[in-house]
């Protein structure tokens, strides 16, 4: 049954989609001009999978320091159908104190299985739904939320979804360290049709070599 929503929704809902459209023809402005002004990714967006202009500006800082602090995301920015939601996610996991301080700040920490059934239990999605289209207060928060983060021991792995694999094979081809990382951890992490895993298995040992 499809909702109903009174005026007041319905406008708030309509301003956090015009924003989102405005986002959108921001980043491919930007994009445009950095790939002709300095195509070379630095190293954290080879891990990420993006130019930092691909990012919403929003989410841009908060992305790249989870980064920093060593937990690899995969999608990040507006979601659900009128862009009412903010959202990063990704293969990471959030221990329970700072569960607890992010969700004191007004987000929602869940598990990939509490969002999607078929998901991993390692896959965490990090969620809001902002009180107004206001897209300085969205990355404030996002600010805070990536603040609140402990640094992790490791380095962050590279981003194993299919948009960074792509964009690492346009503009870092030559970065195998990090196409067998990703393959490593793809395997340990996700499930895949057998025959696909074994193309992984044998494309990780030729980089091996």
């Amino acid at each position: 049954m499809k909702e109903q929503f009174n005026n007041l929704e319905q406008e708030q809902l309509k301003s956090f989609q015009e924003l989102r459209e405005k986002v959108h023809e921001q980043i491919d402005a930007e994009t445009e001009a950095r790939i002709k002004s300095n195509p070379q990714p630095t190293e954290l967006e080879i891990l990420a999978g993006a130019f930092r202009e691909m990012i919403e500006p929003q989410v841009r800082d908060a992305v790249f320091e989870f980064y920093r602090k060593g937990y690899a995301t995969a999608s990040s920015g507006f979601g659900g159908e009128w862009g009412e939601i903010q959202v990063i996610d990704g293969h990471f996991e959030v221990d329970r104190d700072t569960k607890a301080k992010i969700e004191e700040l007004g987000a929602k920490v869940l598990k990939g299985t509490d969002v999607v059934p078929s998901f991993e239990e390692t896959y965490t999605f990090i969620k809001f739904k902002p009180e107004k289209s206001d897209l300085n207060e969205i990355k404030a928060k996002w600010d805070k939320i990536a603040q609140a983060l402990p640094a992790r021991d490791e380095p962050a792995p590279p981003s194993i979804s299919g948009g960074p694999e792509d964009f690492r094979k346009q503009y870092a081809p030559d970065r195998t360290d990090i196409e067998k990382a990703m393959l490593e951890r793809r395997l340990l992490l996700t499930e895949s049709h057998p025959d696909v895993e074994e193309e992984m298995r044998q494309r990780i040992k030729e980089l091996s070599k």
